[in-house]
């Protein structure tokens, strides 16, 4: 009786593995337009000039979402850590993505330079954000259906086997 529920929960665990996989893709996606968006946001607040850096981050982070998130926390860490230099921080809360070479350049041009030179700094990685986002909707939209697919039919063959 037990081996036929054990042969089930198998194949359901990878079911649910290929689910989980599809769907971190699909976020990865969202996350990324997500950063496109907040560095377009970033882009105008600096180009107004009235903001701090600090206030500017925290500003263009206006949703819950992980990158917003990350912006304001980088923004709080910015006035608790004044003399500490912008790389340095963002490295201490820099997120683990596609997306992080790119903020990290950015970072370290926002430190130094006309205020010019700091949006155009800020347009371009939005840009550049916004291309990886593009290639993982589309990688998500194909890859996504695949891994859902495949654990699923792992699920059901390893099910079969193991009865």
């Amino acid at each position: 009786m037990i081996r036929p529920v054990l042969a089930v929960f198998a194949g359901l665990l990878c079911g649910l593995i290929g689910q989980r996989q599809a769907r971190r893709l699909r976020e990865e996606g969202a996350s990324l337009r997500r950063w496109a968006q907040l560095l377009r946001c970033l882009a105008l607040l600096l180009r107004e000039g009235t903001l701090s850096l600090p206030e500017a981050l925290r500003q263009a982070a206006g949703e819950d979402s992980a990158p917003d998130l990350m912006l304001r926390r980088l923004g709080d860490e910015m006035e608790h850590h004044p003399l500490s230099p912008l790389p340095e921080l963002f490295a201490r809360c820099a997120p683990a993505g596609p997306e992080a070479p790119v903020l990290s350049r950015l970072m370290a041009q926002l430190c130094r330079g006309s205020l010019e030179s700091r949006c155009q700094a800020t347009e371009q990685a939005a840009e550049e954000i916004g291309l990886l986002a593009r290639s993982a909707s589309e990688r998500a939209a194909q890859d996504a259906k695949l891994h859902a697919s495949l654990g699923w039919t792992c699920g059901a063959c390893l099910t079969i086997l193991l009865l």
